[in-house]
C-alpha cells in the first residue's frame, strides 16, 4: 500500500487568465493530519477540489494512494473518489424538499454501495453505527435543514464516514460556529484522526480549530505555501502578522493555538 495519502507536483489552477493556485510540492502521509491554512481567498478550497479531480483549470500532476488523477478515466476516478471522504464549506440545504439526518447521512453509503443499488440492512447498520458515533442517533428522524450549524456539521461528517474512507477532507468544518460547537467539531475530527487511522486535510483559516493532534500546518497565501512544518514552528508572529496583519501574535499552550493582540498574553 503506498504510504502517502496525497502527492503533488506542480499543480497550478488558472481562471481565465489569472493563475490562483501554484503549489510546487506537498504531500499528506497515510494516517497523517494536515492543516491548510491562510487568509479568504488564498486558495485553500480550491486545493482541496484539485485533490479530487473537481477543480476546472488545473495542471500539474496530484496522485491519491499513489494513482495519478491525470491519468484515470471517469469510472477509475469515481472508484478512487469512494475511497475519499469530503465535507465542502458550503453544506447542502434541503428546504425545498426536506430529508432527514438519517437519509442526509445514507447519501454518504451511495457511492460505497453503488449508484443505483437500494442500500442493504448493512448499509443502513453502517448509517446508524456512524450516527450514533458521532452523537446524532436522536436526530435521525429530523429535519436537517431545520439543525443547528453544528448539527448539520455532525450530519455531513456521518455522511463522509460511512464510506469508509482512507482520506478526509474537511473545509473550515467550524466555519460559522459558535464557541460550544466549534470546540464539539474540533474533538469530533481528533477522534475521527486517532481512531480510524485516517488521512485527514482540515481547511481553516482560525488556529483556534486545529486539533491538539495536528502536528503539521501548510500554510498557504496567495495561492502558495509559504511555510510548512509543525504548528509551533510554522505560525511564528512573523508569519501570522504577514497572513493576518500586524499586531498579532501566535499562542501555543497543550497542543492548542490561538491569535491574540500582540501585547495581549497573560
Amino acid at each position: 500500500m503506498n504510504s502517502m495519502a496525497i502527492e503533488i507536483e506542480r499543480l497550478s489552477v488558472t481562471a481565465g487568465r489569472k493563475r490562483i493556485l501554484e503549489v510546487d510540492a506537498l504531500t499528506v502521509g497515510s494516517g497523517e493530519l494536515l492543516a491548510v491554512m491562510g487568509p479568504n481567498g488564498a486558495g485553500k478550497s480550491t486545493l482541496l477540489r484539485a485533490c479530487l479531480g473537481m477543480q476546472p483549470g488545473a495542471s500539474g500532476r496530484v496522485r491519491l494512494f499513489g494513482q495519478d488523477l491525470g491519468r484515470l478515466g471517469s469510472p477509475a476516478l469515481t472508484r478512487l473518489r469512494r475511497s475519499v471522504g469530503y465535507v465542502p464549506q458550503a453544506l447542502p440545504v434541503h428546504g425545498e424538499m426536506p430529508l432527514t439526518v438519517r437519509e442526509v447521512v445514507s447519501i454518504g453509503r451511495v457511492g460505497r454501495a453503488g449508484l443505483f443499488r437500494p442500500l442493504s440492512r448493512a448499509d443502513w447498520l453502517t448509517v446508524d453505527d456512524w450516527m450514533e458515533r458521532l452523537g446524532i442517533a436522536m436526530l435521525a428522524g429530523s429535519a436537517f435543514h431545520e439543525l443547528s450549524g453544528g448539527e448539520q456539521r455532525k450530519t455531513v461528517l456521518a455522511g463522509a464516514m460511512v464510506q469508509e474512507p482512507r482520506l478526509l477532507l474537511l473545509d473550515e468544518p467550524t466555519a460559522n460556529l459558535d464557541l460550544g460547537w466549534r470546540e464539539r467539531i474540533v474533538e469530533t475530527v481528533r477522534l475521527l484522526h486517532a481512531q480510524n487511522r485516517l488521512a485527514v486535510v482540515l481547511v481553516c483559516h482560525e488556529l483556534e480549530a486545529l486539533p491538539p493532534s495536528c502536528a503539521r500546518v501548510a500554510l498557504l497565501d496567495h495561492g502558495q505555501v509559504i511555510g510548512d512544518g509543525p504548528p509551533e514552528e510554522a505560525l511564528t508572529d512573523q508569519q501570522v502578522a504577514a497572513l493576518y496583519g500586524p499586531g498579532l501574535t501566535a499562542v501555543h499552550q497543550g497542543g492548542r493555538h490561538a491569535v491574540i493582540p500582540r501585547g495581549g498574553r497573560t
